[in-house]
């Protein structure tokens, strides 16, 4: 979930099996939408409430790599003011969080994950991702 705040700044997060830095998300529970997916996951890595009604689609990823293929669907959703207030971070997973902008994420100071580049590029809509094998192919 891509959480922007009023200044363009998003909050990132750092999960502990990670190499980089992502998005707050994470895999649909069976019988979910992937709308309601992202919903739940963001409330379980950080603990804000996201308003449904206030979700926009933004892309989908589609993921290939040498052992399967998978889908990333990806909804922005405004960083209220305040919400940083009710971070509560899931710690099993998430050791930590920071805010990032579109200028910071193109200078590349740290490992981000290839959804963020994406988003520091302002496009929108349908990304090909590939991982392993493939990648180098």
């Amino acid at each position: 979930m891509i959480l922007e705040n009023s200044i363009g700044q998003v909050l990132i997060v750092k999960s502990n099996y990670k190499p980089y830095w992502t998005f707050p998300g994470g895999i649909i529970d069976p019988h979910e939408t992937p709308k309601e997916g992202a919903i739940r996951e963001t409330f379980e890595e950080v603990g804000i409430v996201i308003d449904p009604q206030k979700i926009e689609f933004v892309a989908v990823v589609d993921r290939r790599s040498d052992y399967a293929e998978t889908y990333q669907f990806i909804f922005k959703s405004p960083l209220l003011t305040g919400s940083l207030k009710e971070i509560v971070l899931q710690t099993s997973e998430i050791d930590e969080y920071m805010l990032v902008t579109r200028d910071q994420v193109r200078t590349d100071d740290r490992a981000y994950g290839k959804v963020i580049k994406y988003w520091a590029t302002g496009r929108s809509g349908y990304i090909e991702q590939t991982f392993g094998e493939k990648e180098r192919a």
